[in-house]
């Protein structure tokens, strides 16, 4: 039971542009829309190199081997709650019961920041601590705002920038353990602790799910700390020690989590994410690594380039109204199709810059399209895109 009280916040939402010699993280270049579900895989640990610190450096993870255990991310836009003005549902499990909660965060000029999480009405059995099949632990549908935001990432931000936040929250409970308590009024109190900093930049390699080197991607490497403190009261004072024993928890228990995360543009999710099992952040005590597969470049079908060039689509999922963004065009010349998913050419046209925004609204109808990036008449990136 203890680990479901450990809330579910890393340092996740950066986004990273080169500008010279130095990767700049503002809100031009971050995620606008986040929405849908984004799956990120984890990986078999042993498999995994040595993961330097780093500036203008090549992480090469394309080895790494997939392994079955995912876990869940499910953006959508926010309404009703103070400043946010975008959702993440996050699923934290254990032993076959899940405690969800919405982080509700903002992206603005400033930054993106979690302004605290809406929570549906969750019941935890104790019957198998109490012996009794009516005791529980339930927690009550509610909009918990902390504090002060935790600042995920301030724009702008670049190599040695660092950030903290500290957050205060109380969450709203019920507890029955018969015959001493019946629905009694419960709280967790909790405190949350981050500090980030980002350590490295460069490029990143990983595995796509077809078991294929993805291309290269400009990332920011973020090393984070987050410690949430809980204290739980139970009809206004401290809860008793052997009540919280029942259902795993102890008075002031204090959870930390060590990470280090690679961050590309456009994206909430790291592309890859280190969870370490101590403050020395040391690869002989890396806990876990995981990789966000989706829209990775050279998608089934596609061949790779030399010098990892690829192409960005964003929004996407869009209203049909979008910009391609190729990184390093060169002297290259550089065209488009977009085809249905049988294949029927819907569009096509030239980019004529590194950027080039393309219009298909009120032309096409909602629905999945592909997207394919020519380099000189050579198809080099393609991607699903999502037209709404």
């Amino acid at each position: 039971m203890k680990k479901l009280f450990t809330p579910f916040i890393t340092c996740m939402v950066l986004t990273a542009t080169v500008y010279g010699q130095a990767h700049v993280f503002t809100k031009a270049n971050g995620p606008v829309n986040p929405t849908g579900i984004d799956t990120i895989y984890g990986t078999v640990l042993t498999s995994v190199p040595a993961v330097p610190d780093g500036q203008w450096h090549t992480w090469d993870l394309s080895q790494v081997i997939i392994a079955s255990y995912r876990y869940y991310a499910q953006f959508s836009t926010a309404s009703g709650f103070a400043n946010a003005t975008h959702s993440n549902r996050a699923y934290v499990e254990n032993q076959g019961m899940s405690y969800v909660t919405n982080f509700m965060f903002s992206i603005d000029n400033s930054g993106i920041k979690t302004h605290g999480e809406r929570l549906a009405r969750q019941a935890f059995p104790l019957g198998a601590q109490t012996m009794n099949p009516n005791d529980s632990l339930v927690i009550k549908a509610q909009d918990v705002v902390y504090s002060a935001p935790q600042v995920q990432m301030p724009y702008p931000a670049t190599m040695g920038t660092k950030w903290n936040a500290t957050s205060k929250a109380v969450f709203n409970m019920e507890v029955t353990v018969s015959p001493l308590y019946n629905k009694a009024a419960a709280e967790r109190r909790s405190i949350i602790n981050s500090t980030c900093e980002v350590i490295g930049w460069g490029r990143l390699s990983i595995k796509r799910l077809d078991g294929k080197p993805s291309g290269t991607r400009h990332v920011l490497l973020v090393k984070s700390t987050v410690s949430t403190q809980d204290s739980f009261y139970l009809n206004g004072t401290a809860a008793p020690a052997p009540l919280l024993q029942m259902a795993g928890l102890q008075q002031g228990q204090t959870q930390v989590v060590y990470q280090k995360s690679f961050y590309r543009e456009y994206e909430m999710m790291p592309m890859a994410n280190i969870t370490y099992e101590d403050a020395t952040f040391a690869d002989n005590k890396k806990k876990d690594v995981n990789f966000h597969c989706q829209r990775l470049p050279y998608p089934d079908g596609v061949e790779d380039v030399a010098g990892g060039l690829i192409a960005e689509i964003y929004p996407n999922p869009s209203n049909g109204i979008f910009t391609v963004y190729i990184p390093e065009s060169g002297n290259s010349k550089w065209s488009y199709t977009i085809t249905d998913v049988t294949g029927k050419l819907v569009t096509k046209g030239q980019l004529n810059s590194n950027k080039t925004l393309v219009s298909m609204q009120g032309t096409v109808a909602p629905g999945s399209y592909i997207a394919t990036i020519y380099q000189d008449g050579t198809a080099v990136s393609g991607q699903k895109l999502v037209i709404q």
